[in-house]
Parts: C-alpha cells; structure tokens; sequence
C-alpha cells in the first residue's frame, strides 16, 4: 500500500497567492469607475491639453488659446487672426493649429450658450493667461461637478469637485 504525501506548506502558500493575485485581477477588471474617479481623471486630461497650450505659447512668443466647438464637443488649440485675410477666412476669430486636441467624452455634458466654436481660455507668451469661462463639468446624471478655471497669473490651470447645488 502506498502512502500519499501531503501538501507541504510552500506548495499551499504558492496557491492562495496565486488565488489571490487572480482575484485581485478580476475584480479591477470588472469594476467600473466611480463617478468622482472619473471625473478627476477627465479633468487630468483637460488640464494636459492646457498645459501643452500654455507651453506652446511661451514656446512660440505669441497667444494661444484653447477654443471649444459644441458641435463636435472638441477643444483644441489656435491663434488669435494676425490680419485681414486670416479675418475674412477665419469668421470666429481665430486660426485653428494642430498638435493639441481633445475630445469631450460621451459620458459628460458641457452646456455653452454658443452653437459655433468659441474661446476658452488664451495663454500669453509670458506664461500668463485670462479665463474666458469658468468650465462646470459634469457627468450625465450625476451630481458631482468639477468646476475648472485659469489663474491669470501664472497660467495655472485650476479644479475644484464640488456637489451640484451646493454652495460655491
């Protein structure tokens, strides 16, 4: 008769570890973002896509601004119009220029009064800046709102989470 061996002790070790890393895996795997989570992160990109604006604009010695078009929930980076010719192409008032664009996500609702693109914020050559809008971002649905600005200063662009109806 043949006796069996038990497990020993590492080999039990090596099983609840790799148990437990699986778990781990699939739990963040399946687990969605909570709404203030992905509003922090939204506004972590926003704030990016300003910071290359206001990089570009010390960089290049001249304004630049981000705009925003409500038809294609896009804010991207362009220029002031420097003459007449640019003026009669360009009726909004400014050029737009590649190398930084970002897409409003799905899940966020973004209210203007305007129905063409228009200016947000504009970045001055000394790193300075003037906010146009103070943005209110928030999730469809939710009442967890990011309010994001420009400190004129320093060009530092600003956030601040607060709860829809709450006192500002």
């Amino acid at each position: 008769m043949s006796r069996r061996k038990p497990f020993t002790l590492v080999e039990v070790v090596v099983v609840i570890v790799i148990m437990v890393l699986t778990g781990a895996v699939a739990v963040s795997a399946m687990r969605t973002d909570s709404t203030s989570r992905l509003l922090r992160r939204t506004t972590a990109d926003f704030r990016s896509l300003c910071s290359r604006v206001r990089y570009k604009a010390m960089e290049m010695g001249e304004d630049r601004m981000v705009v925003y078009d409500p038809e294609k929930r896009l804010f991207s980076m362009a220029r002031p119009i420097r003459n007449q010719e640019e003026y009669l192409e360009y009726e909004d008032g400014f050029v737009p220029l590649d190398g930084a664009r970002w897409e409003l996500p799905e899940e966020f609702e973004l209210t203007t009064d305007e129905n063409r693109p228009v200016e947000v914020f504009r970045f001055y050559p000394d790193g300075g800046a003037s906010g146009m809008w103070n943005l209110n971002l928030a999730v469809e649905g939710k009442d967890v709102m990011m309010e994001i600005g420009v400190a004129k200063l320093t060009g530092a662009v600003v956030s601040r989470e607060y709860v829809r109806g709450q006192q500002q």
